[in-house]
């Protein structure tokens, strides 16, 4: 991708009094500003720090995030009376906004264990492929699977799953209906059927699908909540309101249940309805507690003027107003700064310019940072820029330092480490994702690692204690470095909505999640400060490590190994298989064991391991055995296998934690 330019610039209570007509106009506008902020489809953030393989689960999330990321603050002015509300139509505004949710909170369908194993794979793959926008070898990969397993409805509504995740609603309905005619009792497969319909904005199949839901599992919170939703896609208020109190009878502290009471019961003029239940929301998760809703709860005299760290931060400059507005003008304002897909009258969301340009400054506790840092324009599908290629190049060891101390990379590059010293350097790292150990290097030699995964790279030796370098890893899409004085700029970016984060050396991971947000960019020129709140001090350098027990891993593999080999002595049939796939898809894959010995040491012994463990699966499955198979013999095998994971474990540990 062509290199961004780096532009230098100089860094330049009284509580409201509860007068009924000013609430009606505070809780109107706000309301608008809330919808379009907190219900516009997701641009499914992913900070560098969770950049992984999604794990799918059978649980659906307890808490459907709307979306925990900070958001700018709102000004508290609006027209002063109900009549100047009429006039400029915000009841009927507010009502034309969809409250449709976000991808993430989709529960999505575990890849079933008692399919063959060539099945898994084909899914796993499918799955992968389609989380990282490569969509047509997704569905390869899934045609696949379903002519090895034609009549399994846990991969059909995996399949629809993909197929909704790229918007193409008509395949994943036939799929989910493909899923459902094999498997009508199954509840999972029904509420992800309605959750699709929602996204579809169906709402009459989508209420279909959620009360077909209930009828399996009457005590399904989650299936009232949506179903809530779905109703409320029609404007029809009194039901949407209905389901969610239901709702709240099954889970009192479901916390997106209550702030969507709230939300529902203000657009009825419900206000002292609605008060409780935003109050209770911001009990169970900060992340409810938005300026509108601050707003609103201070005009009812029950929380003090004024909005918190939370709300105030990041506010783009180019935004920021400097004199009171209209609650229309506050709501179309918030709405252009944050990229949403909602459709307003007079809003200047549309592409204007194929291409934008972007620049800001960034500060952490009110100092412009380095050149160390590094902005992001990541893109929402997860696929290249227009010039994107990734780099290779050289990080030498000289003088007991690395040279050059910091680089950036594209996802995809190559490092080649060279030892330009007299004396022997162990290079390593245990950062998450990028873990890597090149082993005793003499002077003169070199050794060279591929960054697939994006994020930070920490360089350490084991031999020198002082040495310490920095990488990192670039996601698809556009960055540019700080200068010195903490400005960056991008020229000429195309058009498009992008994820917007920032990462420095100094800054905790969880500094990093923070201070992601989504931007719409339309052509308009553009300028994003970041003012970062953080508890590092200049000069720290922190890491993003693995924090994963893999001694765990090998004790649940170890549990469901021996498990497996007691219920085929038993003389059980299916179980043994169910168990010892479980051992290898779930624990060894699942939980990132595999992936960390291939990256450690080779793909060769990660893949070995592997092989010896689906050796025991197929015997006690009964596939293609020649030799005599005695439980002493699968023991045996068993015990073998487990002492070498542990051996590589402990081998593992030593690598991401040398000794001098």
């Amino acid at each position: 991708m062509s290199k961004n330019k780096i532009r230098h610039t100089e860094h330049v209570s009284k509580s409201i009094p509860v007068v009924k007509p000013l609430l009606y106009v505070l809780l109107i506008g706000g309301m608008i500003w809330g919808l379009v902020y907190l219900f516009r489809p997701s641009g499914n953030l992913v900070p560098y720090n969770k950049y992984k393989k999604t794990d799918v689960s059978t649980q659906a999330p307890e808490e459907a995030p709307v979306n925990g990321k900070q958001k700018p603050a709102s000004p508290a002015g609006g027209p002063d009376t109900p009549e100047q509300v009429a006039q400029n139509d915000l009841g009927q505004n507010a009502q034309d906004f969809d409250k449709t949710v976000s991808d993430p909170v989709v529960p999505e369908t575990k890849p079933p264990v008692d399919l063959p194993r060539e099945t898994l794979e084909h899914i796993s793959k499918g799955m992968n492929l389609a989380e990282n926008g490569k969509y047509e070898r997704a569905e390869v990969e899934f045609e696949k699977a379903a002519e090895l397993s034609p009549n399994s409805p846990e991969l059909f509504s995996i399949w629809a799953a993909a197929l909704r995740m790229q918007k193409k609603f008509k395949g994943a309905n036939r799929r989910f209906a493909r899923a459902y005619e094999l498997a009508p009792e199954d509840e999972e497969i029904v509420f992800n059927w309605g959750m699709s319909r929602l996204f579809e904005k169906n709402a009459d199949a989508a209420i279909d699908l959620f009360q077909k839901t209930l009828k399996l599992n009457p005590k399904n919170h989650l299936a009232y909540n949506y179903l809530g939703k779905s109703y409320g896609l029609k404007k029809d208020y009194p039901n949407e309101e209905a389901n969610y109190v239901k709702a709240l009878e099954l889970k009192e502290d479901f916390a997106q249940g209550h702030f969507n009471l709230g939300i529902v019961r203000s657009l009825q003029k419900n206000f002292e309805g609605a008060a409780p239940h935003f109050t209770r929301a911001i009990e169970l998760d900060k992340q409810y507690e938005k300026p509108f809703v601050v707003q609103f709860l201070t005009a009812m005299g029950l929380k003090k003027k004024g909005i918190g760290p939370q709300e105030a931060n990041l506010v783009p400059s180019s935004k920021k107003s400097k004199e009171q507005k209209s609650s229309k003008g506050a709501a179309d304002e918030t709405k252009k700064a944050e990229g949403s897909d909602h459709k307003m009258e007079g809003s200047d969301s549309k592409i204007i310019k194929p291409v934008t340009n972007v620049k800001g400054k960034i500060t952490i506790n009110s100092l412009p940072v380095d050149n160390r840092g590094v902005v992001i324009l990541e893109t929402k599908s997860k696929l290249k820029v227009p010039k994107q290629s990734t780099q290779a190049i050289k990080i030498f060891q000289r003088e007991l330092q690395f040279q050059p101390s910091h680089s950036v990379v594209m996802i995809g590059s190559k490092i080649t480490f060279v030892n330009d010293d007299r004396e022997v350097h162990n290079i390593y790292s245990k950062s998450s994702g990028n873990q890597f150990n090149l082993g005793a290097m003499a002077a003169g030699a070199s050794r060279e690692i591929r960054l697939e995964t994006p994020g930070p790279v920490i360089l350490r030796c084991n031999l020198h204690k002082d040495m310490m370098g920095t990488v990192f890893v670039v996601p698809n899409g556009y960055f540019a470095q700080t200068n010195a004085d903490g400005e960056y700029q991008f020229d000429n970016v195309k058009s498009q909505e992008y994820i917007l984060e920032f990462w420095h050396p100094q800054m905790y991971p969880e500094d990093v999640e923070k201070n992601v947000r989504s931007v719409k960019l339309t052509g308009k020129d553009e300028k994003f400060d970041f003012k970062i709140a953080s508890a590092s001090k200049p000069g720290e350098i922190h890491d993003l490590v693995d924090a994963t027990d893999y001694n765990l891993v090998v004790d649940n593999i170890e549990k469901e190994m021996l498990q497996a080999i007691k219920d085929w002595d038993k003389g059980k049939k299916f179980m043994p298989r169910k168990r010892m796939l479980k051992a290898i898809t779930k624990y060894y894959d699942g939980e990132g064991l595999k992936g960390a010995i291939a990256k450690s040491f080779s793909e060769q012994r990660s893949l070995k391991l592997e092989q010896a463990m689906d050796e025991i699966r197929k015997q006690v499955s009964g596939i293609g055995a020649k030799e005599k198979i005695t439980t002493a013999s699968l023991n045996f095998k068993a015990e073998r296998v487990l002492a070498q994971l542990r051996n590589n474990v402990k081998e593992l540990e030593n690598r991401l934690n040398p000794k001098p």
